[in-house]
Formats: C-alpha cells, structure tokens, sequence
C-alpha cells in the first residue's frame, strides 16, 4: 500500500502526507481505476489539479448518483424529455456520466433537441470543469443522427477530438454513417468515405453495424449498386482470411436492407434473387424483408411467389429486443405477423398474377390473421382480380360483400367492377360484333351506372368510372352508346381525359368505322388534347381494317411529326394495311414504313423484328416480287434474325412462279450457310428438283441484268441523305 501512495506522491508532484490523507478512503484499492486515470493524464499532455485526479481515482459514484442517473435515462426513453432535464439541473456538480443521459435524453425527444443537447456540454465544460469522455461524443453523436442533421455530424466528428482531444472510436463513426443515411436528402458518399476512413485510416474494427448503416445510406438515396457492392465485398472478405482489414460478414440486417435499396431502385428481380441467397445463408428473414419481397412479387405479378411469402411472414420468429426494456418512446415496433399492407400487396399480387381466386380468398384470410375487417385497398385489388380474368358475376359478388361488411367503395373499386364486364365483352369480341342483341355483361355494367347516377349511398361516377363503362361499350362492339356516355359526360361537365378518347377510339377500331376516327380527332381537338401513341395506334388499326392503306401512312407520318414515338406493332399494322390491298402504290409505301423504322426518326422500340420482316418477305413473294422477298431476307439476316424456313419456301416459290428458277437454286444452296438443309425440307426439295430439270430443258444462267436488278433492290432499301424527305 505504501509503494502505491509513493508512487501517486511522485506522479501528481504532491507531498506523501497529503496523499496519505486519503488513505482511509474505501475505494482506495481500486488500481485499475487509479491507472487509466494516470495513463489518461500522460496521453493528454493535461494537468488537472492534483487533488481532483486522485480524487477521481479513487471515487466511484455513490448509490444515489447512479439512481438519479437511470431515472434521468428511464425518463428520456419514456419520453418525458422535461422532466429527464429538469432532474438534471437540480444537481449542482453533475457527474460525466450525468451529462451524457442528460443529452441522451435530448437525443431521444420528439422532435430531438439537437440545441439544447450542445447548450448542455457547453456548460459543462465552462461552467463544471467538466472533461467529455469517448460516451459523451457517442451521446452528441447520436443527437446529430436523429435530428438528421449530417452536416453538424461530420463537423462534431472533425472539431470534438481536436477541442476534447478524445478520439471517435467505431460506435461513434457508425453513428456519423447513420446520421448520412438520415439526413434529407442523404448522403450515400460520405456515408461510403467515413466507412472507408474508419476501416482503412483509422484502422478502427468496424462492426457489421457500420457497415449495415453505409448500406442504409444506399438503400435511402435507391442507390442500390452501391448497397450491392458493399455486401459482396462484405460476403468477400468473409471468406479471405488474408484480408488487410477487418470486413464482417453481413447478417440479417445486412441482407434485409440491401432488399430495401433494391426496392427503392425498383428492382424487383434483384429483391427475389437476394431474397433467396438469404435463405441459402441460413438467415430468417424479419417482416420487413418479407415485405420488400411482397412488394416485388406484386410488381412482377408473382402470385405463387407472394402466396410463400405471405405464408413465411405467419410463422417469422418474433423480434427479439435490443434495448434491454428501454425501448425508445415512439420507436417503431417490430413487424409481428402478416400486416394490412402484406395482405394488400399480397392479394395485387393475385390479381395481377391470374390467380383472382387466390386473391378473394385472402380476403377472409386477412381479417382471421390480422382481427381487422380488409379494407378498400384490399377488396379493390381482389375486385382487379377478377376484371383481369372477366370475371364478371364474380367482380360483383366481392362488391356486395364488400358493402354488407361495411367497407364503402370508391370510385376505383367501381371502375374494376366495369372493367370486369368489359374484359368478359373482349373475350369473345369476334362472336359479340355478328350478334344483334346487346351481351349480358354489358346490360349489367350499364344498369349500375345509372343505379351509381341515382344512388345517393353509392360514390358518384367520375370520369375513370365512365371510361371504364366506355370500354364496355367497345368490347361490346357498341359504337353508339359509347358516343352516348361521352355525350354524358361532357352534360355532366366532367373533364374528359387522354384515356377516355383511347378508349373511344378503339370503340371505333373494333368496328373498323373511318368517319366515327375523325369524330373523335375533331373532339380532342375541342377539349385541347393531344392524342398519344395509344390513340393514333388504334385509328391506324382501324384504318387498316377499313382496306385505308394510304391513310394508315399518313397517320404514322402525322403522328412522328408530332414528336411522338410508334413501337414496333404499330409500324407493322401499317406494313399489313399496304399487303392487304396489294396496290403499285402499297408496294412503294411498304418500302417507305420499313425505311422509317430503320431512320432516325423511329426509336429502339420501333425496329423491326421477326414479325416485320415475315410481313415483308410474304407481301412480295406474294405479288411475285421474288428478288424484293430475297432482298428483305437479307436485311433479316443483318438484323441478327434467322429467317424461317417458311420464307425461304415462300421466296423459292415465287422464283418458280416467275420463271426464275437458277435464282431458286441459287437462295436454296444460300439456305446452308443459315444451317438449313433443303433436302430435308419436302416442299424445297421438290421445288428444287423441278429448278433442276427446268434449267437443263431450257439451258438457262444468270444474266448481267438480273444482278443488276437484285443491286438495285437492296439499294432502294438503304438510307440516303435525305431520309428527313420520308416524313
């Protein structure tokens, strides 16, 4: 005892008696506490006054100090910031310890009391005397993080150690990461360059916690190739001992918020594809995981998928705690179970996945799990259901079930109601438009349109419940009662949309009635609306079916001077328009379209594809135009597409029909370098053995005009200078 009293005596230059004078204290014996203090001084440079450093080393809290320190904490995380703050003022001399619950407190407020937790240490610090310690800088750090306030985070983490000259240690960074992922908007980058200072600067062992908070910071800013990169390298470092640095292996929370980043970026796929390497690690997936999974197989229309997961979240283990009884007040509580907001995506998932009656099952399923009667949502999505399949009576019985559960209906529930009759209508459309008599389904969607008009309980029809009834309408092959019901409208003063003149105009398309086309253009006109790919596609159609070849064009042409973009179908409606009428002028216009879409002026979506060409090459095998139909083979081939070998047939027998058959022979030994074999072909084979005989009886070869006339036809296919002459 006496070593240790000389020793004090020596290091804090006080005289042995005065250190003696402690001697009868009951924490003397306490070394290690005695040392770090001493260890402290000596790192520091500082000087404290003698008597306090002992002091402090050789006291611990008393009993009572430490009850008022956890009431202070109590009362923070139980939300009663003023009152923490209120027993901490009374103390006069309050301890480090003190202050740090005292800004614990401030940190866990409603909304967090960013001020007054800095006002705090300030005072401590001039006023007591008082020196923060490593906690201190965790507890500002974590007022910074929940305030969402980065910036004073970053500026706390470069002025506290050179102020205090205490060191931020891993908690403390972790915490400075999060306060990034927080911040509004965040700051995926400096969350990744703290991360990076931390591990590979300062050397700190990161815990999966840092680590999981960069991957936050991703995951809120929908960066998700960066939260994906951070956890591969995480899975890679796990399994390289030889690493420079310490990398933990990613858990859970590492997986479940890499979910939530490729959620975020909308990629549904990659939220199943980790989803699944979760369960391969042997990780349980939390409720929200499985929610960010829900959400993918809803988008995807992955009704089996959704079923498993919805099937998983039931028998999640339950959260376990990690505050120790101290949960934060007004801290989100665990997902326990399947919620309303699995049910509802769950049951889209259905809908849109075909399995309608999976989803009208889950209704009942939902109200037994979660003791909550399903709500609009949920009852509309399995109502959407049924309008995908037509399921028309069905769509109906979910809506009177929905009522007689007091759940009301709106607007949207409505227009999946007359969406179902509407689906039911174009299933058989073919067979609707020979019948003179309205179809059921029909009857049915326009008598409670009128019940909606006259039921004072029942939401009153805005413009998407009409343009649902407008469908029915069309499907229904009945022009002149969607004329009717835009009439309506326009009484109503309802605002008509893009999508009310869409559905409009393929009214028309379905019967194929031109004056009925130009009705409805001079009516967008009057409403100042502009029509879309959608509306002039379906008048193009119509067009088509009407025999309008020449106009066909002219729409497409109109329609791309408007800055407007036609996809592939719409280019090849109008390719049909000009084969099925076989004009000279369909065969010029023909060429034209297929240049379109090879220009400058059709975009990616409007190449031409297998369907394009098989249009091409049949329209001039068919007018006996054999050397066009090679040449468009040809154009195929460049395209990366491998013609079938129904237009090799097509073209060889046109070459046979036009008295062409070297050039038969000719495209038919060209079919081996596609890797066809004509011999094997019986149609080929035959037209090739009468070539054969043909060239022998007649000793026919190929003359200079017939290569000249085959340049000449792939170079009419080729784009010039003045390809802006096509529009």
């Amino acid at each position: 005892m006496k070593e240790h009293k000389k020793l004090y005596a020596l290091l804090l230059c006080l005289p042995f008696a005065q250190v003696q004078s402690f001697s009868s204290h009951n924490h003397y014996n306490k070394n290690k506490r005695i040392r770090r203090n001493i260890a402290e001084w000596k790192s520091t440079g500082t000087s404290p006054t003698s008597l306090e450093m002992v002091s402090r080393s050789m006291t611990s809290p008393s009993s009572k100090t430490r009850d008022i320190e956890k009431q202070i904490v109590r009362l923070g995380r139980s939300g009663k910031t003023d009152e923490a703050l209120s027993l901490y003022f009374k103390i006069k001399c309050p301890s480090t310890r003190l202050v740090n619950c005292a800004i614990d407190a401030c940190s866990r407020a409603r909304p967090t009391r960013l001020k007054q937790a800095f006002t705090i240490i300030d005072r401590a610090v001039e006023e007591k005397g008082l020196r923060p310690n490593v906690f201190t800088f965790g507890a500002l750090m974590s007022v910074c993080n929940r305030a969402r306030d980065s910036d004073k985070a970053l500026a706390l983490l470069r002025s506290f150690e050179e102020t205090h000259r205490v060191a931020p240690n891993a908690v403390v960074y972790s915490t400075a990461i999060s306060a990034c992922a927080r911040s509004q908007p965040p700051k995926p980058k400096q969350a990744l360059q703290l991360l990076q200072e931390a591990v590979e600067e300062k050397g700190l062992e990161m815990s999966v916690v840092g680590f999981n908070a960069a991957i936050f910071a991703c995951a809120q800013a929908a960066d998700w190739e960066g939260a994906i990169h951070l956890m591969e390298r995480m899975e890679g470092a796990s399994n390289n001992s030889s690493s420079s640095f310490r990398i933990p292996a990613p858990d859970l929370v590492t997986y479940g918020t890499v979910l939530a980043a490729c959620e975020r970026g909308e990629q549904w796929s990659l939220v199943l594809k980790y989803a699944t390497a979760m369960r391969d690690r042997g990780l349980e997936m939390d409720g929200i995981a499985i929610t960010s999974c829900l959400h993918a197989c809803q988008q995807l229309g992955l009704a089996d998928e959704a079923l498993f997961y919805l099937n998983k979240m039931k028998t999640a283990p339950p959260a376990t705690p990690q505050t120790a009884k101290l949960q934060r007040y007004g801290a989100r509580v665990p997902l326990q179970g399947p919620d309303p907001v699995a049910y509802r995506l769950a049951i889209s998932a259905c809908a849109r996945g075909g399995a309608w009656r999976e989803g009208v099952r889950l209704l009942a399923d939902y109200r037994n799990v979660t003791g909550e009667e399903a709500d609009v949502v949920a009852y509309t999505s399995a109502i959407t259901g049924c309008e995908y399949a037509g399921k028309w009576k069905e769509a109906f019985y979910v809506l009177d079930k929905m009522r007689k559960n007091g759940v009301e209906p709106n607007e949207v529930t409505m227009a999946a109601v007359l969406g179902a009759c509407a689906t039911s209508c174009a299933s058989d459309g073919v067979v609707r438009a020979n019948k003179s008599e309205r179809p059921e389904e029909q009857i049915k969607a326009l008598q409670f349109l009128e019940l909606m008009k006259k039921d004072p309980t029942m939401v009153k029809p805005n413009i998407q419940v009409y343009n649902a009834a407008i469908r029915v309408c069309a499907e229904a092959c009945d022009l002149k009662r969607a004329f009717k019901l835009l009439e309506e409208i326009e009484e109503a003063g309802i605002e008509r949309t893009e999508v009310t003149y869409g559905t409009l105009m393929t009214a028309c398309e379905r019967v194929g009635c031109l004056e009925s086309v130009s009705q409805v253009f001079r009516k967008m006109r009057e409403d100042e609306i502009s029509p879309n790919e959608i509306i002039y596609g379906a008048a193009i159609s119509c067009c088509r079916k009407s025999k309008q070849s020449e106009r066909a064009l002219l729409l497409l042409r109109k329609m791309m001077k408007e800055g407007l973009s036609p996809n592939t179908a719409t280019f090849n409606t109008v390719l049909m328009a000009q084969a099925e009428t076989r004009t000279k002028a369909d065969i010029e216009r023909a060429v034209v379209v297929y240049k379109l879409m090879k220009s400058k002026f059709a975009t990616p979506d409007g190449r031409p594809n297998r369907q394009t060409y098989t249009i091409l090459v049949n329209f001039f095998a068919t007018i006996r135009q054999p050397i066009m139909a090679e040449a468009f083979l040809k154009k195929m081939n460049e395209d990366g597409l491998k013609p079938d070998v129904d237009l090799f047939t097509a073209t060889v027998a046109a070459y046979e029909r036009s008295g062409q058959p070297l050039r038969a022979i000719k495209l038919m030994e060209s079919m081996q370098a596609d890797g066809y074999d004509f011999y094997s072909v019986k149609v080929l084979n035959s037209a090739f053995s009468k070539a054969v005989r043909l060239v022998n009886k007649v000793g026919q070869s190929l003359s200079p005009s017939d290569a000249s006339q085959e340049e000449k036809s792939l170079k009419n296919l080729e784009l010039d200078e003045n390809d802006d002459e096509l529009l």
